[in-house]
């Protein structure tokens, strides 16, 4: 007749305790943001947009560190992180120009030649090397990993986080849900 129970063994196995092993998929993570891309597609849009602006500041303190010091260092203050204009989600880590930047940013990473031409014909001018510093911070590896682990974790921070979550549900523009 055999014991219900099993052999000795497995009844020593049974009184140990329960072990369970959980594993979660991408996939359970995936389907989290598809559905809330599908229920309440302007919230995705702004995890997404606050997402790749926190990436994007995991950029902007290696460039600034790399950029070139003058006299006056306005170079590197004025290296900032912003929301793209177009195709968002997306942001841009770079020289702010402009009025209010430093008018001079695209000279110093692109360089001029050593021709300029004017009304009387081409002159001979001291050209200005080339320093690329934001294309140099960017190429290497380790920062896009770290500007990849900060959007990873932003989302999955929106995913787990509560207060965090309604932070960023609360902003709305216009007649959003």
């Amino acid at each position: 007749m055999d014991n219900p129970y099993g052999n000795a063994a497995e009844r020593e196995m049974m009184a140990s305790g329960v072990v369970i092993e959980g594993k979660f998929d991408r996939n359970y993570d995936q389907l989290r943001i598809g559905f809330l891309k599908g229920s309440n597609p302007s919230a995705f849009k702004r995890l997404m947009t606050f997402a790749t602006l926190n990436a994007a500041r995991t950029l902007q303190k290696p460039i600034k560190e790399k950029a070139p010091k003058g006299e006056t260092g306005n170079l590197q203050k004025q290296i900032k992180a912003r929301k793209a204009r177009f195709n968002n989600p997306a942001a841009v880590v770079g020289i702010k120009g402009g009025r209010n930047g430093v008018f001079y940013g695209w000279l110093v990473v692109g360089g001029t030649g050593s021709r300029r031409t004017t009304r009387n014909g081409i002159v001979a001018v001291k050209p200005v090397k080339a320093r690329p510093f934001v294309d140099d911070v960017v190429k290497r590896k380790t920062n896009i990993d770290r500007a990849v682990e900060s959007y990873s974790k932003t989302i999955s921070s929106f995913l787990n986080d509560e207060p965090f979550r309604n932070t960023i549900l609360k902003f709305k523009r216009g007649n959003q849900r």
